[in-house]
């Protein structure tokens, strides 16, 4: 049997006198404090700009009853005050003030119908920093954010229908080329199957959307190379895969196909590589946050979309291909037998 140091056995004995009188309740509840959130995404095409502003605390009791009641989480008329920025060059060249407003959205945990969100009018400029800066009940909050830049799709990107089957058969990947906008960190490209399914006398529009790929960029400046592929046999699978087999549809009427990008700024690339799936042995996500003295996001997104058709190498493969052929697809303008009566 091995000899315990003495120290050991005097903290020990020092340990079981305390125990049994310390208190076994755990509060969890900290002193009651008010923290701002601030979440908003400012978009160049839009005129308008949204901001969510909540507060956010813990008190005693069951958190999903203080979520049904609004002045659990909203700031009433005459608490908050805030406004935004377009700073150029160091100097403030335009305030906005922030006005109140509401807004529905879904039944859920927090109350409804409605719930209040800030928004301010304005022609964004890619070339200025915006900031925000609010006072909520004494508490001052700030968080700012450059402008993403136009998306640039290249001239073969935007003139040329998809070659997805090469001359010869087989299948192709289709390179989609654009250049970098300025503040842009992350692509997110997609695109938009689009038809009208035809069942007796009734035509009813559908889409379905797929990823094709992300890409980052090397720096913010704007005008960099950018490329991902679109794999044509895995489109024609997905088509297959997405569009059903309803018994009852007696034509699909092909629509067209719209690229899309959705381009984040570099805070909100940053939100979202924190929020993505754990994958690893450590569970703990931390935590972002790019409001000074509050919690949230105040970033910037932007959007395009270009509508493509199949090229005439493609267009047999959807009709009468492996995977679709079943799927009773016509292309409008084609000749017999890949054309809609």
């Amino acid at each position: 049997m091995k000899n315990f140091p003495l120290r050991l056995v005097l903290l020990a004995g020092i340990a079981a006198l305390l125990l049994p009188a310390c208190n076994q309740d755990l509060d969890v509840t900290a002193p009651y404090k008010e923290n701002t959130i601030i979440y908003a995404l400012l978009d160049r095409d839009s005129t308008t700009q949204y901001v969510r502003i909540n507060k956010a605390f813990l008190g005693p009791g069951n958190a999903f009853v203080y979520a049904q009641v609004p002045d659990s989480t909203e700031y009433q008329d005459g608490q908050l005050q805030a406004e935004v920025q377009a700073i150029k060059n160091g100097v403030v060249v335009n305030t906005y003030a922030l006005r109140d407003t509401l807004l529905p959205h879904d039944p859920g945990t927090f109350a409804g119908p409605t719930h209040k969100m800030y928004c301010f009018n304005a022609v964004l400029d890619s070339s200025a920093t915006y900031r925000i800066m609010a006072t909520a009940k004494g508490n001052q909050v700030s968080a700012a954010t450059a402008v993403v830049g136009a998306i640039r799709p290249f001239s073969s990107t935007i003139a040329q229908p998809l070659r997805l089957v090469p001359l010869g058969g087989g299948y192709a990947d289709q390179t989609i080329r654009w250049l970098s906008s300025e503040n842009g960190s992350r692509y997110e490209l997609s695109y938009r199957f689009n038809w009208d399914e035809v069942s007796g006398s009734d035509t009813v529009s559908k889409s379905f959307t797929q990823a094709i790929g992300t890409v980052f960029s090397s720096d913010l400046v704007g005008g960099q190379t950018m490329d991902t592929k679109m794999g044509g046999e895995a489109f024609f699978q997905t088509v297959a895969l997405r569009v059903g087999n309803n018994p009852n549809v007696t034509q699909r009427i092909f629509r067209g196909i719209d690229l899309m990008w959705a381009v984040a700024a570099p805070d909100l690339n940053l939100y979202m590589q924190v929020a993505s799936p754990i994958s690893g042995l450590v569970e703990e996500r931390p935590v972002y946050t790019n409001v000074e003295n509050g919690y949230g996001l105040f970033s910037s997104r932007r959007f395009k979309e270009l509508h493509k058709t199949l090229d005439a190498n493609s267009i047999p493969e959807l009709v009468q291909g492996h995977y679709t052929a079943g799927l009773l697809f016509c292309v409008p303008g084609s000749s017999f037998p890949f054309g809609c009566n």
